[in-house]
């Protein structure tokens, strides 16, 4: 599976300044639907958006999946997301592909984790 330029550079970006803020975080679409009821404006193009908030700070983000999710940098939900919308936030938080033993492993680290035999293997 080919890597796409943009996301490799962004990852070598954060990789070589140990800054994570710019990778992105996805979420439901649906996230939103909450500042429309509120009457905020959203605007777009292809594939970004800009929620707009009277009196808010502007907030951009990606568009992916066929409009199904939205991706945000991580420093952004950070700056701009108040910590009273963080918990809506995260209830329309999109899971990227990933082993969950493994997250759990980082996560509890010295916890015994049974996935399975272990084996050796070739990825090739």
């Amino acid at each position: 599976m080919p890597t796409d330029h943009v996301w490799k550079r962004t990852v070598a970006r954060a990789v070589s300044s140990g800054d994570a803020s710019t990778l992105p975080i996805h979420f439901s679409a649906a996230v939103l639907n909450r500042y429309i009821d509120r009457g905020a404006k959203i605007l777009r193009t292809n594939t970004v958006g800009r929620l707009l908030q009277p009196g808010k700070a502007v907030i951009d983000f990606g568009i992916v999946e066929h409009d199904a999710v939205i991706h945000l940098r991580f420093g952004d939900i950070a700056a701009l997301i108040p910590e009273s919308e963080r918990e809506h936030w995260l209830n329309h938080l999109v899971a990227p592909a990933a082993s969950r033993p493994y997250l759990q492993m980082t996560l509890q680290p010295g916890a015994c984790h049974d996935d399975g035999d272990l084996r050796e293997w070739d990825p090739r």
